[in-house]
């Protein structure tokens, strides 16, 4: 398997961690402590993550211009996108949050066109708009013009807000990937959010005791902070770092579609014909990205790091 097709794999199966995210926020919803659950994964993440560090040998020499970058990394990609998904969850269903996710792909390609100036091929745009036209299906359970009719609850507005904080994540992280490693840039991201965490786990401190006495709860978080947090994100960089951010967050368009698959087994949820449509519009629109990604219009991705000589990772 060549190096590419190795990135792609890892992104599928990121994906299907990510896809268990909600549903470990609904099984958990009963606790009420977003910020205690958040901390408690990115604790886990974090060690996990040192740990790699060390077993790759790499240093961790952090240039002081780049503190600012990294706090907010932690700030969009750990605190505010993982409070507000546990928050999120305890007023919306697993299946509903995972799809919503799957806007992140629009939102970066927005923020590329937008606020960067960066043009988009017409393919890519294409795939995106097919994407969300998948999104909408999923939600509205097939009747998409049905979205017109009302608001979005407050759920869904947590869950999108979440959205938006990773999207701003994946674009803040691509220039720091000109530095230092994935596993570097995932590291200090990890602790700048865990850091920022800890104070409002006191929000949470009557919960606490009861998290810790639950071997369910602990397995959850020890879950989420090795598969989704630790080994998901740096497979994220990873691919951010090799075949760009448009291509690399086209695969969150694959959580819904194993939202729904899993949210069936562990929660019992039974996917309509809207589901299974809206699934299929959402793999159309990653094939269509991925396609006109590797035809020549790729997004222009970050440069190789420096030489380890440098004290930049490996």
């Amino acid at each position: 398997m060549n190096g590419n097709a190795a990135v792609h794999l890892k992104l599928i199966f990121a994906t299907m961690f990510w896809a268990l995210t909600p549903i470990c926020g609904r099984l958990l919803a009963n606790y009420s402590a977003p910020y205690a659950l958040a901390c408690g994964r990115f604790v886990v993440a974090t060690v996990v993550l040192a740990v790699f560090v060390y077993a790759r040998g790499e240093t961790l020499r952090l240039q002081r211009r780049h503190l600012v970058q990294f706090a907010c990394l932690g700030l969009t990609g750990v605190c505010l996108h993982n409070v507000l998904v546990f928050m999120g969850t305890e007023h919306t269903e697993a299946n509903r949050a995972n799809v919503i996710f799957a806007t992140i792909t629009i939102m970066i390609a927005a923020i590329d066109r937008v606020v960067l100036g960066k043009p988009q091929p017409t393919g890519v745009l294409f795939g995106v708009v097919c994407g969300i036209l998948g999104t909408a299906v999923v939600v509205s359970d097939g009747a998409p013009a049905h979205l017109l009719d009302g608001g979005i609850g407050l759920g869904e507005g947590l869950i999108l807000a979440s959205a938006a904080s990773w999207a701003l994540y994946s674009v803040l992280g691509r220039p720091l990937l000109e530095v230092y490693s994935p596993l570097t840039t995932t590291f200090y991201a990890s602790l700048f959010g865990t850091l920022m965490l800890l104070p409002f786990v006191a929000i949470d401190a009557s919960v606490v005791p009861t998290l810790l006495r639950s071997p369910r709860a602990l397995g959850m978080l020890a879950f989420l902070g090795v598969f989704n947090s630790a080994i998901g994100f740096l497979w994220y960089y990873t691919a951010v770092q090799r075949i760009g951010a448009v291509a690399t967050s086209a695969y969150i368009n694959l959580v819904p579609v194993f939202g729904v698959a899993l949210s069936a087994v562990i929660l019992g949820e039974v996917p309509s014909r809207g589901l299974l449509v809206g699934g299929l519009l959402v793999v159309a629109a990653l094939l269509l990205i991925n396609r006109y990604q590797h035809v020549g219009f790729e997004i222009p991705s970050p440069s190789p790091r420096p030489s380890p000589a440098r004290g930049e990772g490996v």
